[in-house]
């Protein structure tokens, strides 16, 4: 098939790409790196801790951070058809007004309200803020478990916040239990949701186990280079597939790479490793920003999640999508105004709490016998800034990873107080009638500096990198604002690698909006 777009990248920005170009008549290669979606985990919304450093798991690791006892992060990613909307936590939730005027023009709430509506099926109905038609499932979950419930009214007390029944309204405030793309207890990746009812539209070729190595140019050096295709590796064979227009969606760690090993990207950074300068754009893998989390954990008196022995739970949920495995272990949240000087009037929230009835930490590879439920304190206001650079100029290498964790020392005084705060939430009633013990950080530790330790050793990633392709007019943007890449022509980012500023929120409903409004924009530009 001669396409008009190629599309590298199946996650959740290019999912949803694909099938808006598809609604518009277009022919459309989606070419990913993964496999298909059959690891019966993927489905289960409480499996996804066992997806993790699996196969459908890029499996990434950052370099060394110097503010957090020189450890190297686990970053997952999804290597799977639906991206790491294949093996996330499947939370649904916006951002808020703030975040997208935040972004400025072509971005605000107003503007990208409608694209949010047309993408879901949400199970509370339509309203001005909620779509009914789309095709993604949307709403709250069958069942919530009670600590779930008791940790809303509890946190809604201790921080002096109202009782929220939704974070989809453009304001992210209080407590209150977290939307998911469920449906009948089963996950709806982005692939599930968008693609996977259109795989056989005579206009859609999928390839998986395809490797984007670089992008194909027309044109000479001295003019503006035009984006003319994609050489990728296949079924052990090398080809080159011509196409109209390309749109990038590989992700904020791996859309920045594949921009700087096709010649576009900071001139220094290309020539150390041998590379030809197609487009100079200092800020490809600058900005890279992430949302840190922090585990606080307490022993439950009542029966938890792990209550269920794993090999019952699996049964259960697979003769009726119910039981442990239905939940997505992270049923509630509450935003928190929390470092000192911060104004709920006129601040966003620095921080966002996840609540979930089970032992959580170190991605859900630590265990701990017994009862527990998990207060986690996450960084969504960060101020420190990373990047990602090539280790080399083969696609087979992982890129070097910086997020620069706590360099700002406004991040570690957030989470600092964060800790505080989860201790006030598990001490307030009802959560206080269900705790028992501190397991994590536990009581002992009490003064800044100890919290400050155990934030150092203990903080992870909840998932959430962006900004590594930054939209906007500056010198340091890479994409404009209809999403075009900087200096070039027939090229375009979809993924979230294009916020310039990390929403307040999880990331995943904004990256799906982020490909279709790319592919509106596409359209326009073909």
């Amino acid at each position: 098939m001669q396409a008009d777009v190629i599309i590298v990248g199946a996650g959740s920005g290019g999912c949803v790409a694909a099938r808006r170009l598809l609604d518009a008549g277009l022919r459309v290669l989606l070419l990913e790196a993964g496999g298909h979606d059959t690891n019966p985990f993927i489905r289960a919304p409480a499996g996804f801790p066992r997806l993790f450093r699996s196969a459908v798991d890029w499996n990434f690791q950052t370099v060394p951070q110097k503010c957090a006892d020189d450890r190297s992060f686990y970053w997952p990613r999804g290597k799977v058809l639906g991206g790491s909307s294949a093996i996330n936590a499947t939370i649904y939730i916006r951002g808020s007004k703030r975040d997208y005027d935040g972004w400025g023009e072509g971005w605000t709430w107003d503007e990208v309200l409608p694209t949010f509506k047309a993408l879901e099926n949400f199970r509370g109905g339509a309203s001005e803020t909620r779509g009914a038609d789309g095709e993604l499932p949307v709403g709250a979950r069958a069942a919530s478990h009670p600590l779930s419930e008791a940790f809303v009214t509890a946190a809604a007390g201790a921080l002096h916040i109202p009782e929220a029944k939704s974070f989809n309204d453009g304001t992210l405030e209080g407590a209150g239990l977290l939307e998911s793309n469920h449906l009948h207890g089963e996950r709806y990746s982005a692939f599930r949701a968008f693609l996977k009812p259109v795989l056989k539209h005579p206009n859609l070729t999928v390839l998986t186990g395809a490797q984007m190595l670089e992008l194909l140019w027309d044109g000479p050096q001295s003019a503006t280079p035009r984006a003319v295709g994609v050489r990728f590796r296949w079924q052990g064979r090398t080809l080159d597939a011509p196409a109209g227009g390309v749109i990038l969606a590989a992700g904020a760690v791996q859309t920045p790479q594949l921009l700087m090993l096709s010649g576009v990207g900071p001139r220094t950074e290309l020539e150390k490793h041998g590379l030809r300068v197609r487009q100079h754009l200092p800020g490809v893998g600058e900005g890279l920003q992430d949302h840190l989390a922090v585990p606080v954990i307490f022993r439950s008196h009542t029966p938890s999640l792990e209550s269920m022995p794993e090999a019952l739970a699996l049964a259960h949920y697979l003769r009726n999508r119910s039981g442990p495995l239905s939940s997505n272990i992270a049923e509630a949240s509450a935003f928190a105004h929390a470092r000192p000087g911060l104004d709920p009037q006129n601040d966003d929230p620095d921080l966002q709490y996840h609540f979930g009835p089970a032992y959580f930490r170190d991605h859900g590879f630590s265990k701990e016998a017994g009862h527990h439920f998990s207060v986690g304190p996450v960084l969504v206001d960060p101020h420190s800034r990373g990047r990602v650079t090539l280790a080399s100029a083969d696609v087979g290498d992982a890129p070097h990873i910086d997020p620069q964790y706590l360099m700002d020392v406004r991040d570690m005084q957030s989470l600092i107080a964060g800790v505080k705060l989860a201790r006030e939430i598990a001490d307030t009633p009802p959560l206080l009638a269900h705790r028992g013990g501190e397991a994590l950080p536990g009581g002992g530790i009490r003064s800044d500096a100890a919290i400050a330790a155990h934030i150092r050793a203990e903080s992870a990633t909840l998932y959430h990198p962006v900004g590594t392709a930054a939209t906007g007019d500056g010198e340091d943007s890479v994409v404009d604002r209809q999403l075009a890449v900087h200096g070039t022509q027939g090229l375009w980012v979809a993924d979230a690698s294009v916020m310039p500023r990390i929403i307040h929120a999880n990331t995943n409903a904004t990256t799906m909006m982020i490909g279709a409004r790319a592919a509106q924009f596409v359209v326009r530009g073909l």
